[in-house]
């Protein structure tokens, strides 16, 4: 990957770039209602936070570049506060490596394009995320995603994983995942929200984290229970050596795969798409969000450069349809802020 990172990487200064392991960068994809720059890293972090096994306080959550991404959809990199400030300190660029894999083309369902080296295998998804996993761990892995087309582009993946061999001649990766950088969204960042503290997760493994992407199709679960537990039992003395391996693989699968989230149907991103469809074109930036189930109210500290700016947000909302209620707004030299308990009006 380094010579990847030396060949297709734009120099910064003389510097060429340098790629972070897929282990410290996970990666998401998220969907978030039509906003202006300035909300849209809020949405994105707040659409992130139930998604990882870590303070907020803890990681940073950086946009990352998705070419021909579909309206709403946006790659969120996830990297603990000691990794970002590593690669930040340093004068050349980082990246994450499987940015150095194209996506494979997704034409004919998901696709997994993957640069395997010795025991390790850097995988990159055809929606645009990416992860790494022990080699003697990828069949069950490719099986629990619903088994997608295969591309090798490193070493050849071997007679279980059915793979098109492009090893020969790997192709270039995408210009503009190797134009990208951690220094720069995170200094754009710093300008919109500066007191956000936005990022995710330090994980214990970024194949762990990748994971709550992948889909868990229960029935195909079932028929390849007995795989499963071939492959747990090959894999468990290298990864989980504390585990006992039972009749049941549960306990081994719950150890490599985290909790599913599972959305429940409420009010909540109706309301939400409303409110930032209204707020497009506000000088305005959400600080901090809450959800109000029981009342089906959205709770948000806005920003914005004064204290005018906050009363004509609260009268375009209200000329909108909705209900606001204020608390009392503060101001400063870095702008005004106030928050706002926000639901649908009577007529809503």
């Amino acid at each position: 990957m380094v010579a990847r990172a030396e060949l297709y990487c734009p120099q910064v200064d003389g510097l060429a770039a340098r790629p972070v392991s897929a282990e410290h960068v996970s990666s998401f994809i998220v969907h978030v209602p039509r906003s202006n720059a300035r909300q849209r890293q809020a949405l994105i972090t707040f659409a992130v936070e139930e998604r990882i096994a870590a303070p907020l306080q803890s990681v940073q959550i950086i946009q990352g570049p998705l070419a021909d991404a579909s309206p709403g959809d946006h790659l969120a990199f996830v990297l603990s506060n000691d990794v970002m400030t590593q690669v930040t300190q340093e004068d050349a660029p980082h990246l994450p490596e499987y940015l150095l894999i194209p996506r494979p083309p997704s034409d004919n369902g998901p696709a997994w394009a993957v640069w395997k080296e010795g025991n390790r295998a850097v995988v990159r998804c055809s929606d645009g995320t990416g992860f790494a996993a022990y080699v003697n761990m990828l069949p069950l892995l490719w099986q629990r995603a619903g088994r997608p087309s295969l591309r090798a582009l490193g070493e050849p993946l071997g007679a279980d994983l059915p793979a098109e061999n492009l090893s020969a001649t790997p192709p270039p990766p995408d210009p503009i995942d190797v134009a990208f950088s951690f220094a720069q969204p995170r200094k754009a960042a710093a300008r919109g929200l500066a007191a956000w503290k936005w990022a995710a997760v330090a994980v214990v493994s970024a194949l762990v984290l990748h994971m709550t992407i992948a889909a868990l199709n229960l029935r195909a679960l079932s028929q390849i229970a007995q795989t499963e537990r071939r492959a747990a039992e090959l894999a468990i003395s290298d990864i989980l050596p504390s585990m006992t391996l039972t009749q049941e693989v549960g306990p081994v699968l719950a150890r490599l795969t985290p909790a599913q989230v599972v959305a429940k149907e409420s009010s909540f991103l109706p309301l939400l798409s409303d409110i930032s469809r209204v707020l497009t074109d506000a000088p305005v930036g959400f600080r901090r969000m809450a959800w109000g189930a029981s009342e089906n109210t959205l709770v948000v500290l806005m920003q914005s450069p004064g204290l005018d700016d906050l009363q004509g947000i609260e009268q375009t909302l209200e000329a909108s349809g909705f209900a606001v209620r204020s608390g009392a707004a503060t101001a400063g030299d870095g702008g005004a802020e106030v928050e706002m308990r926000i639901a649908r009006g009577d007529g809503g």
